[in-house]
């Protein structure tokens, strides 16, 4: 009986683990979900630190959409699936924080980081 408690607990923990990292069917996966955020940020910071800045008769708003629409058509997920995936996220804080805590991370580095014109990468 004792040995059945046992390979229930240990069967348990590990269903647990591994309902913890996947996510329903129609949601994207966290890692591809890191990717698209991650290349949304980096539109972002394109739009605001490089084309408005060279030239401001650009309407902010459509220009944004049209790079957004951009990172999702380069990464094949649709506007649905992706407003779906974002609130799934929302929705689940620990799964989040771990995109998160990975696009702060790959942020960091030297050679992706991007900057304003005129302004150098301190030498590394």
């Amino acid at each position: 009986m004792r040995g059945w408690l046992v390979l229930l607990f240990i069967a348990s923990v590990l269903w647990g683990c591994q309902s913890k990292q996947q996510v329903p069917d129609g949601i994207i996966a966290p890692d591809k979900m890191e990717a698209v955020l991650f290349d949304m940020l980096r539109s972002g910071n394109l739009i605001n630190n490089f084309l408005l800045a060279k030239d401001s008769s650009l309407p902010k708003e459509q220009t944004q959409i049209d790079w957004i629409n951009k990172v999702l058509i380069f990464h094949e997920v649709s506007e649905q699936q992706f407003k779906e995936s974002f609130t799934y996220y929302q929705h689940h804080p620990a799964l989040m924080a771990q995109i998160m805590d990975s696009i702060s991370k790959i942020e960091e580095d030297p050679l992706i980081k991007i900057t304003k014109p005129g302004k150098l990468l301190p030498a590394q």
